[in-house]
């Protein structure tokens, strides 16, 4: 705020863009990350996982099933095609989103 009004927005702006430099030259010899053994999941997170999957599978194919045995009724506005879809699309979001909740808590 001092070099913008002491010595205008041209110098402010070099300066910004230096220290910027010096940030990003630091984060080079500094940064850190991650190594694969932060990325495996403990026992019980991978057991969630694994069980969340197998649930999602299963209620998959009996949706399919009831398609296949003509059990599946169309939702208000939607062919049986869209019902159908919207289903298993629901099912799979379902479980990538619990999966990946358990996955970023652990």
């Amino acid at each position: 705020h001092i070099i913008f009004l002491e010595l205008g927005h041209e110098i402010c702006g070099q300066f910004y863009g230096n220290i910027q430099t010096v940030v990003n030259n630091w984060l080079l010899l500094e940064g850190h990350s991650i190594g694969i053994g932060d990325t495996i999941a403990d026992p019980q997170t991978y057991y969630d996982i694994q069980e969340t999957i197998r649930k999602a599978k299963e209620d998959v194919i009996e949706v399919i099933q009831k398609a296949h045995n003509d059990e599946l009724e169309p939702t208000p506005g939607n062919t049986l095609r869209q019902t159908f879809e919207n289903q298993v699309n629901r099912i799979l979001n379902d479980a990538r989103d619990k999966t990946g909740g358990s996955a970023k808590k652990s």
